[in-house]
Formats: structure tokens, C-alpha cells, sequence
């Protein structure tokens, strides 16, 4: 289970871009509740298709206090030339120059069926299967760490891409791109490797593991992708950034982003197992639909936490 980006036009405001990031994955059960005090949570921009950040937004917080409220900092360029532009505490909403911001404790908006995941495809033997009539969404009742920020598309411009991380010192412990291109397509035990790599470096470091994880995958009926066509989708999927448009609401599923509702896995699955190239994929669904609880219209989008 790793962290997340969500990038998409504003429900409320088609002038405005809303970034989210996810991370601690079942907070306050598997996982913290509170940041770390010395990481940047940054999100990345692509601005001019060079797969390097031209805009770079670096969200730092304070230790926790007693009650576990930590003070928040945005600050809004690359090393040497960031300006601060918000400051505040975690669980408020704090606004200024067009720019608002939130931090906290929210319902987990992914939805999955791990354990059929895990079983069906990654050969578990626990015995489920996706659609098998006990689909479960494992993220149920879930909490997460989420950092929200609406800001004003004319910042970024045109069609960009985003992707976002974590970095403890110059060490970054976590990247975030496409949904499952890291947790699926890239080999077991090489995340640290992975995150280590920047955007820009994947196609010359990971597009081979990618290309044989879809040549695996989509050959789960015994009918694989083609060597050709897989090293296809590889390089579609590398880098590991995510398109987005922000003058379009249309969402992952037309490669734009990543809304809240978007079905990321059922979309993934038709890709990885055989219908990128208008084929019979084996697996298209997990037949879990939608989140458990609704979001919301306004910021910050997310549903609150569970009790």
C-alpha cells in the first residue's frame, strides 16, 4: 500500500486546479496520524514536457504538540528560490493569495479489492478472485494523512504533469505518479531503488521491468501482450507522471489526472492484462465501484476521517 496524488479541476471552481496528496495508509491503525516533522511533502509540476519540475509546491510541518497539531508551511518554488506563501495547523483551512490549503486526518478515498488483488494476481493462494461474489473493499473505514491544496489553474498554465514525494533530507523515501505503476509493475523489493529515481531517469532504469511485468500480467489467460506491444504501454507508463489538463473535468480514465471517484483500478486492470491494444483483457474489473462514504462538493473534497 503506498501514497497517493489526486490531481483534478475544481468541483466548485473550473478556474481552479485541486492537488491531494495521500499518505499513512490506514492511519492510526498500521500508520501515524501526524507528519513528519522533518520531510518536505512536495508536488512536482512538468510544465513544458521536459520531465522536470518547473513548479515545485513543498508542504513542511512542525512537531506535533500535546494534542497532536502540528503547524503547516507552503512554500512555492525550487531550492534557493522558495517563497512561503501559507502558513497554519493541521485540521484548520488556511487561504491567501488565491491559494487555499488543508492538512489532516481524512477518510481514505482509494477503493480496492486487496485481498482478491493479492490472491488472483499476485499468486497469494488465499483462494479469492476479483468479482467472485465476496468483493471487499479493503479500504473501508480507513483513515489517511492527506494534504489538499486548491490554487488557481492559471499558476500552472497549460497541460502539465505532476507527480509528488517525500523526501527525509536528500533521501526520497517515496514517489508518487500513475496509480499501481510502482505497487504492480515494478519488481517486489525494489521500491527504494525506484523511489530514488527521478521521472525523468524511468524509461532508461524501469521500462524493461515494466514491459516483463505487463508481458507476465497479461498473460494470466496463456494470450500475452506482444514483446512490441508491451514495450508500447512501458513507455506510455514512463515516466511516471501523471497528464493533466486543467482546463478539462474529464478524469483518469481519459488520461487527465486523477479525480476522487476515479475507478484507477478498473481502468489499470483492462490495461495490464491484455486491452490496451482494443484486445479481450482478462481482468476488467474488481467489482468495487466507488468509495464507501461520499465525498464532498467543496474543499477540501476528501469525506472526514472515520471515528
Amino acid at each position: 500500500i503506498r501514497d497517493s496524488i489526486y490531481a483534478f479541476q475544481s468541483p466548485s471552481n473550473p478556474d481552479n486546479t485541486v492537488v491531494v496528496m495521500t499518505v499513512n495508509p490506514l492511519a492510526g491503525v498500521a500508520s501515524g496520524t501526524t507528519f513528519k516533522h522533518r520531510a518536505k511533502y512536495q508536488f512536482l509540476i512538468d510544465t513544458d514536457g521536459d520531465r522536470r519540475q518547473e513548479e515545485v509546491f513543498t508542504v513542511r510541518f512542525s512537531k506535533p504538540n500535546d494534542d497532536g497539531e502540528q503547524r503547516v508551511r507552503l512554500r512555492v518554488g525550487k531550492a534557493g528560490n522558495r517563497t512561503t506563501v501559507l502558513r497554519g495547523t493541521t485540521g484548520e483551512t488556511t487561504s491567501g493569495g488565491g491559494i487555499t490549503m488543508t492538512a489532516g486526518t481524512f477518510d481514505d478515498p482509494f477503493f480496492f479489492d486487496l485481498q482478491a488483488f493479492l490472491d488472483q494476481v499476485k499468486g497469494e493462494g488465499g483462494g479469492r478472485t476479483f468479482c467472485d461474489g465476496n468483493e471487499t473493499d479493503f479500504f473501508a473505514g480507513a483513515n489517511v494523512s492527506a494534504i489538499v491544496i486548491e490554487l488557481p489553474s492559471s499558476v500552472l498554465g497549460g497541460e502539465v504533469s505532476a507527480w509528488a514525494r517525500t523526501r527525509v533530507g536528500k533521501t526520497t523515501v517515496d514517489r508518487m505518479g500513475i496509480p499501481a505503476i510502482a505497487t504492480v509493475l515494478i519488481p517486489d523489493g525494489l521500491e527504494d531503488a525506484y523511489n530514488a529515481t527521478h521521472p525523468a531517469q524511468d524509461r532508461r532504469f524501469w521500462a524493461d521491468d515494466i514491459r516483463d511485468s505487463l508481458l507476465a500480467l497479461s498473460g494470466l489467460d496463456g494470450t500475452p501482450y506482444s514483446t512490441a506491444e508491451a514495450t508500447a504501454i512501458a513507455e506510455v507508463l514512463s515516466p511516471d507522471l501523471v497528464p493533466f489538463d486543467p482546463s478539462s473535468d474529464a478524469g483518469f480514465e481519459a488520461l487527465n489526472g486523477r479525480q476522487l471517484a476515479d475507478d484507477v483500478i478498473d481502468a489499470e486492470l483492462g490495461i495490464v492484462t491484455g486491452g490496451f491494444f482494443g484486445g479481450s483483457a482478462v481482468l476488467t474489473s474488481d467489482c468495487v465501484d466507488a468509495n464507501d462514504v461520499p465525498f464532498l462538493d467543496t474543499f477540501p473534497y476528501l469525506a472526514p476521517a472515520h471515528d
